[in-house]
């Protein structure tokens, strides 16, 4: 048999596989069965035996309404690819810099569709006591500096669903988040002494090209160590940073 013509074979379940995960990842939403069926041109029987499978090694996941999601283990995979993307490649050196002049903890944050913001990079203080960041860690979008910085640059229609989650029906802390974000908006920075007991956050956005939030760059200390106030000397630095980032990325500051 010619090795070529071996080789161009390939796996055919495989290949079938993967199409599935792509039409759940492109997807605005969860979507059932009898969608996914069209979407692939797959019968609904053959088609449930690979959900079962992909279901069953993390790769997508079955909701109570019984429609399908990407799951928790292609999100992890994710996030190792992301180890490697650009914006990290270029956050480095920022980081590494803003941690040497403050000797704190400082990492850098990224949006994923149906999660919310994630740690993916992080430099931790050399003092004897620090704050240890785990990559692949998500944030809340209303308690936390970090998530303040994407509910208020990020866009609404990506927000507004883990923003209702955390919220529910309590309208007095949807107007006091609305505030704070006002804020948010206009000092160019968020901070937080509450996310986490005995833990004080400052971040800042970063903007590519496009004028739009790709990460959100983040000093994370124990309380009472660091000056949270817009004027002080970290919180002027954590924005300087961001800015040289964010010019790095392309982003015209007008």
């Amino acid at each position: 048999m010619d090795v070529k013509e071996d080789e161009k074979k390939g796996i055919q379940s495989i290949e079938s596989g993967f199409s599935i995960v792509k039409a759940v990842s492109l997807a605005e939403e969860p979507l059932t069965i009898t969608e996914l069926s069209k979407l692939c041109d797959m019968p609904k029987s053959q088609l449930y035996r690979y959900l079962i499978s992909l279901c069953r090694i993390g790769f997508l996941e079955k909701g109570p309404d019984l429609r399908y999601s990407l799951g928790n283990e292609l999100t992890s995979i994710g996030l190792h690819a992301m180890k490697k993307v650009d914006i990290r490649v270029k956050a480095l050196p920022y980081i590494k810099k803003l941690n040497e002049l403050l000797d704190d903890t400082v990492a850098l944050a990224i949006w994923i569709e149906k999660e919310g913001p994630i740690f993916i990079s992080w430099e931790e203080s050399r003092k004897p006591i620090n704050i240890n960041v785990r990559i692949g860690s998500v944030v809340p979008l209303t308690t936390s500096a970090t998530g303040n910085i994407f509910a208020a640059f990020y866009p609404p229609e990506k927000t507004k669903e883990l923003i209702d989650r955390e919220l529910g029906s309590d309208q007095t802390e949807r107007a006091a988040l609305e505030s704070l974000l006002t804020n948010v908006k206009k000092d160019k920075y968020a901070y937080t002494e509450t996310h986490l007991p005995g833990i004080t956050a400052i971040s800042a956005p970063v903007f590519d090209q496009k004028n739009d939030l790709v990460a959100s760059l983040s000093v994370i200390v124990l309380n009472g160590v660091l000056d949270s106030s817009k004027h002080s000397f970290a919180t002027t630095e954590l924005i300087k940073t961001a800015e040289e980032l964010s010019s790095q990325l392309g982003y015209l500051h007008l």
